[in-house]
């Protein structure tokens, strides 16, 4: 079944055309990879389809439900989460409590039940406790619940990020640059923790990176941007092998 679908998505800002005619189909449990080089349109489209940027042609549809000019937060309550190329924790606050935020969308009470602190507030309140808790169980970073986020090394933040969007229940989860300042062992176990998400929590998983080696070994399909366009979509060994991706971006090598 196909979960995203992305139909003719253009943007332009002033007289630069970010991105043209973008289309593309995602299945339910693919793991998808968008590649290209640096400007080629990657993030605009993470920014578009979570509402960041309104398309100025297009359309985006969540399981026929269209998502096009809906505010970021109807979209994240539709199911689409996602994480930053540059680490966006809550850095003062602690561990839990950033994973508590994300669960706290899908909390039930109101806010008048909140001011008086009513029973039904009082459950939902220890429900989320205790879901945050088994995300970070998951995570490996229960025993750091009540540090400062900013206190964890970098792999580990990357880690509570995700927890954070998984944490928000989406069908459909954008990871962008998820490897970036992790060294090479850092990256093969990046691999193993998204395929483990995915399998865990049933996620559609979109991934944008520049470590191409990641990239081949992880996704089922992978789409090629260059200067806004679509110029391959396939399989990694027929993205490997397509002369416009050798040109514009792998490289003859």
């Amino acid at each position: 079944m196909t979960t995203l679908v992305v139909d003719n998505l253009c943007k332009s800002f002033g007289g630069l055309a970010a991105l043209t005619d973008f289309s593309l189909s995602i299945s339910t449990g693919q793991l998808h990879g968008l590649i290209g080089p640096n400007g080629a349109g990657k993030t605009t489209c993470f920014n578009l389809l979570t509402g960041v940027y309104a398309p100025d042609a297009g359309q985006i549809l969540l399981n026929n439900k269209r998502l096009t000019g809906r505010r970021p937060s109807a979209i994240t309550a539709a199911g689409v989460a996602r994480t930053f190329q540059n680490v966006r924790l809550f850095k003062q606050l602690s561990v839990l409590d950033n994973v508590r935020i994300g669960c706290h969308l899908r909390a039930r009470h109101s806010l008048l039940g909140a001011l008086l602190r009513s029973p039904g507030h009082a459950r939902d309140e220890k429900n989320i406790l205790d879901e945050s808790m088994r995300l970070l169980s998951r995570f490996g970073l229960a025993d750091r619940a009540h540090q400062v986020a900013s206190s964890l090394a970098y792999g580990d933040q990357r880690r509570l990020e995700i927890a954070r969007a998984l944490a928000l229940e989406p069908q459909v989860l954008l990871l962008d640059e998820p490897a970036a300042g992790m060294n090479p062992s850092e990256k093969n176990q990046l691999s193993e923790f998204i395929r483990e998400i995915r399998s865990q929590f049933n996620l559609t998983i979109i991934l944008i990176e520049h470590h191409v080696p990641l990239v081949m070994g992880l996704c089922d399909r992978i789409a090629v941007l260059n200067f806004g366009k679509l110029i391959a979509l396939g399989d990694p060994a027929q993205v490997r092998t397509d002369p416009a991706v050798i040109e514009a971006y792998l490289g003859s090598e």
